[in-house]
């Protein structure tokens, strides 16, 4: 009886009348998040205004701000050009945060290599250098930096370029 009952259990098994599995099915959602592409636009560039040949090595300090501060012997003048902090304005996705890279370095011209002066320090007037963009979709921050004469600094206008990035993080 017992071999009887055990062909039984199998006999049902292979035919399927054992412990059924059948098939299963879930309904997965998918989404996606698609926000406004962040752009920077320059609002004002920067500027380090008007000021004397120092006769030893110096520098102007360009605050966030605007305002401006000396190192050595040369001296600020309240002429045109007036300094000017550089300002950007930031455009993205309301709420979203995002990271502002800056240059270790730039360099200014006057046209001939030997008078060139370097630009350093940049400061930001976000210190953490990560902004928020408002719920309307805006942000805007400025940007200072230090700039080091030499002594005897050749008279002239100077120009040059630097990069400012941001990404959303």
């Amino acid at each position: 009886m017992k071999k009887a009952c055990k062909l039984f259990t199998v006999i049902m098994a292979i035919a399927g009348f054992g412990t059924s599995a059948s098939a299963q099915t879930v309904n997965t959602v998918i989404g996606a998040k698609v926000v406004a592409a962040i752009t920077l636009a320059e609002v004002s560039p920067m500027h380090f205004g008007t000021m004397t040949s120092p006769t030893t090595i110096s520098q102007v300090n360009l605050l966030d701000d605007g305002s401006r501060t000396t190192t050595g012997d040369v001296t600020l003048l309240a002429q045109l050009p007036n300094p000017a902090a550089a300002s950007y304005e930031v455009t993205g996705e309301g709420g979203a945060t995002y990271a502002i890279t800056l240059p270790a370095t730039a360099t200014i011209s006057n046209g001939i290599p030997a008078n060139n002066m370097t630009v350093s320090n940049f400061v930001c007037s976000i210190p953490s250098l990560v902004g928020t963009i408002s719920f309307s979709g805006t942000d805007e921050f400025t940007l200072g930096a230090k700039l080091t004469l030499a002594a005897g600094q050749a008279s002239g206008s100077y120009a040059g370029t630097f990069d400012v990035s941001v990404a959303y993080n």
